[in-house]
């Protein structure tokens, strides 16, 4: 189990290096460059959309959350069965990890692209980052 738990810490420190890294690109990239608002809609309806993305994405997290970590911690707890969760459970915490900062950095840009606000990717990095900072995997396993 440590050795899970090193692995995680460290993923986790490698995600919040990248989500700075995004961050700075990006602020670098909207001061430096011009980017259009997709004109596949109206304005209004660009909005509406980035809103449905940012409450999908406060939907999706905890769903991820509960579908690839807490049920098999809930089996590991009570039943004991180490050797037959603890791969599925090495597994699935590292797809979690890396679906916060993929599912975060792409609805990120979808947002930014339909509205030309760096805001709102700012946002996005902003959830992913208080996700991982929410899910200590030392606290996770003990």
């Amino acid at each position: 189990m440590e050795n899970l738990i090193t692995s995680l810490n460290k993923r986790r420190s490698v995600i919040f290096s990248i989500i700075g890294i995004f961050s700075v690109l990006s602020l670098l990239i909207h001061f430096n460059y011009e980017i259009t608002v997709f004109s596949y809609f109206e304005e209004k309806y660009n909005i509406l959309f980035i809103y449905g993305l940012i409450v999908y994405k406060l939907f999706e997290l905890p769903l991820l959350y509960y579908i690839l970590l807490h049920r098999h911690l809930i089996i590991l707890k009570k039943e004991g069965g180490y050797a037959e969760v603890y791969p599925k459970l090495e597994k699935q915490s590292k797809v979690f990890f890396f679906l916060i900062i993929q599912g975060n950095t792409i609805f990120g840009l979808i947002a930014y692209k339909l509205s030309a606000n760096i805001l709102f990717f700012l946002l996005f990095m902003l959830i992913a980052l208080i996700i991982t900072h929410i899910i200590k995997p030392t606290k996770i396993f003990t």
